[in-house]
């Protein structure tokens, strides 16, 4: 009897350990944590933040709340952040409940932060070329390098002309008193010449047009100094070269300035840093009896008039608004017509030769009844080029009547290299209506 009991009593303490071990293992298994698959998600199983997760991500100044917030478990339905919005292959939009409503006000808070942060950054503006800028006016890339009184010029600190009286005539820029003038009949519209609305361009060297370039040379070099500058679009003569027209045209432009200077296409302003006043004023140019001033050409045999005597060129001349002005231009007008004062003064009509035709009517006539009013001017300072080897060094007026299409487009290239010429040859045509008219609009206006 007692063995049976004993053996009832181990038979229900093993029952009652096996009871208690299962009841263990269950409640162990049961608060444990579920783990995630190890193998790849798919993109939509991809985790999303929570909403106040992506704000603190966006906003660095967030209170502690909100990031302790953000680092609770994700819930049920979420919204993506507005960078998860830019981004393809993200979880679309899930609709927000009625519960979660002032979390999408945090949503749009993220956004607009990150709109006006795009907002503020400032996109950085293009860089125009050389040739596309009309920044660089002749104005701002030479300054005079001499007042009209300075006692000194000094060609790069090299080379030095001085004044030869310490008190100058001509002390102050006279602006647009002074006046530069082109005239011109021919067209000059083909490819790289100064009206071709392309531009002149050494990246189209060959098409580059030698007296275009000289053109150019006058208005730039009218510009820098503030001078008054024209281009007039002559007509044209039936029974004469169209050089006779300077005269009446000139005479007609002057009467608006004090002092005006006419430059044929092929002459240039060979420092364009150096006023014209200073050169009146070193070439001794008095505004009291010198009417006009001329230089003397190369003493060559064809440059000599019937009586010897070298031939003033008229490619260059520098005139004052003074009542014998119009005297000499009356008479140089009238000088190659049939029963002018001037016989024989016909056969300068138009070119045999080497004879020159305006020039040639007013060197062997005109000038000889003014010799006191007409200032004959160095040929080695302001007529010629070095190349022609005839003494005529055109130190401060550069004229190239031989090679126009070669040598004068080298001392253009000197003058304007690189992507000057593109780049003033542009402010030209765009400044035309400044500076621009014909013979025939000139002379109407009264």
């Amino acid at each position: 009897m007692m063995g049976a009991v004993r053996s009832n009593r181990v038979a229900l303490l093993v029952a009652a350990v096996f009871f208690t071990f299962f009841m263990g293992l269950a409640h162990f298994h049961l608060n444990a944590t579920p783990s995630r698959p190890a193998t790849a998600i798919s993109d939509s199983d991809e985790y999303i933040p929570d909403v106040d997760s992506a704000a603190a991500a966006a906003s660095p100044n967030d209170s502690p709340k909100v990031a302790t917030k953000a680092a609770q478990p994700p819930k049920a339905s979420v919204f993506p952040s507005a960078k998860a919005e830019e981004e393809p292959g993200t979880v679309p939009a899930i609709p927000t409940p009625a519960s979660e409503e002032p979390e999408i006000e945090v949503v749009e808070e993220v956004v607009e932060v990150e709109v006006e942060a795009e907002e503020e950054t400032p996109t950085p503006t293009p860089t125009p070329t050389a040739a596309e800028s009309h920044v660089l006016r002749p104005q701002d890339f030479v300054i005079p390098s001499v007042k009209p009184t300075t006692p000194e010029f000094a060609d790069y600190g090299a080379w030095g002309w001085k004044l030869p009286h310490p008190d100058p005539i001509w002390k102050e820029s006279l602006g647009e008193r002074l006046c530069i003038v082109d005239l011109e009949s021919r067209p000059f519209d083909k490819p790289g010449q100064i009206w071709d609305p392309q531009g002149m361009s050494w990246s189209r060297a060959k098409d580059v047009h030698g007296p275009s370039g000289g053109t150019l040379n006058h208005w730039v070099y009218s510009q820098i100094h503030g001078y008054k500058y024209y281009y007039v679009k002559i007509n044209t003569y039936k029974d004469r070269r169209d050089s006779w027209k300077k005269p009446s045209v000139l005479s007609k432009i002057l009467k608006n300035h004090e002092v005006c200077v006419f430059i044929d296409s092929d002459a240039l302003f060979n420092h364009l840093d150096l006023p014209l006043e200073w050169l009146m004023n070193y070439w001794s140019i008095s505004p009291h009896n010198n009417s006009l001033a001329l230089a003397v050409d190369p003493d060559v045999q064809h440059n000599h008039d019937r009586f010897g005597k070298l031939f003033l060129n008229t490619g260059f001349m520098i005139m004052q608004n003074k009542n014998k002005t119009y005297d000499i231009f009356r008479d140089w007008d009238d000088c190659p017509n049939e029963g002018s004062k001037y016989p024989g003064c016909t056969e300068f009509r138009n070119r045999k030769g080497w004879q020159p035709t305006d020039q040639g009517g007013f060197g062997t006539f005109v000038r000889y009844d003014y010799p006191n009013d007409i200032k004959e001017l160095p040929c080695t300072e302001a007529n010629g080029f070095p190349e022609a080897n005839q003494g005529c060094m055109g130190k401060f007026i550069k004229h190239v009547w031989l090679g126009k299409e070669d040598r004068l487009k080298i001392v253009v290239g000197n003058v304007f290299p690189g992507t000057l010429l593109e780049t003033f040859h542009k402010q030209f045509l765009a400044a035309k209506d400044s500076f621009f008219t014909t013979e025939d609009a000139l002379m109407s206006n009264e």
